[in-house]
């Protein structure tokens, strides 16, 4: 029995969809059983939890072999101690595996906000009596769109302080079926994956092929972190003006330029391709 935590959101949401047409007894675990209805199939077990509750989620978990969890997402403070509820939960309640989705900046080095947090994480699922699988992902292809490229429609220009800095984006699909496929997977011995786009991109090509794809002339101008936060904070509540800032500090030293070849391995198959993706995304929005 393989249960999927974060099962409303969209990585979580197209896990469970995977394993179920697979055939996998799977278990949705949600917040609330009202929006869970909304976008998940009626035939789906559903177990109610949320990460602050420990309790809730040695319930939750009782009588699964496998865990998947999905990352949590707000304040730094409050997603460490998210991830630390649920694993400790899952040891507690007899689980056999976790599979969890890190990022691929997890150097203490780091200026990211997040690195610590995820860090966190991977050392304390090294310590758990569990073994685990990590999968180390590369910046989303829809956080990408989301935050950055819809919000340079307007003026033409994306301002980042990512300087000269790649990124090898992913989509939220690709990284669900390769969940899936680890899930899904006999060997559960202790690994770590990177999964990311086959393609390091900057954001001048980011830029133009987005440009392309909506047929309006885009691009990308550098700037500095003061500038960029001074957007952000217009923009986001916290944390996300530091987040986003920081995130782009990590990018410009490099550290999410890595291209792996892990995705294809465990798929048997490449990965969505940016351009593909940026295609298929606005074509959806249009329809």
């Amino acid at each position: 029995m393989i249960l999927v935590t974060g099962a409303t959101g969209h990585v979580g949401r197209a896990v469970v969809g995977r394993l179920a047409s697979l055939g996998h007894d799977v278990v949705a675990m949600v917040r609330g059983r009202q929006i869970a209805a909304e976008c998940l199939p009626s035939e789906i077990a559903l177990r109610v939890a949320d990460y602050e509750d420990a309790s809730a989620l040695k319930r939750a978990f009782a009588g699964i072999d496998e865990v998947v969890l999905i990352s949590s997402d707000g304040d730094a403070s409050a997603v460490m101690r998210h991830h630390a509820n649920a694993i400790e939960a899952a040891a507690a309640a007899g689980a056999r595996h976790i599979i969890f989705t890190s990022i691929v900046d997890v150097d203490g080095r780091s200026p990211f906000y997040f690195a610590p947090v995820y860090r966190d994480a991977e050392r304390r699922l090294a310590a758990c009596s569990v073994p685990s699988t990590i999968l180390r992902c590369g910046l989303y292809c829809e956080f990408i769109l989301e935050y950055w490229l819809f919000s340079s429609q307007t003026s033409g220009e994306l301002a980042l302080p990512a300087g000269d800095g790649r990124v090898a984006p992913i989509s939220r699909d690709d990284v669900a079926a390769a969940i899936a496929m680890v899930a899904a997977d006999s060997d559960k011995s202790p690994k770590i994956h990177t999964v990311t786009g086959d393609l390091a991109l900057d954001f001048g090509e980011i830029t133009a092929s987005y440009g392309e794809t909506v047929a309006r002339q885009v691009g990308y101008r550098p700037c500095s972190i003061d500038e960029y936060q001074a957007l952000a904070s217009a923009q986001f509540d916290d944390p996300w003006p530091c987040a986003f800032s920081t995130l782009c500090a990590s990018i410009a030293e490099g550290r999410y330029s890595r291209v792996s070849d892990d995705f294809a391995v465990l798929t048997g198959r490449g990965p969505e391709s940016f351009q593909d993706f940026l295609r298929r995304a606005t074509s959806a929005t249009e329809a």
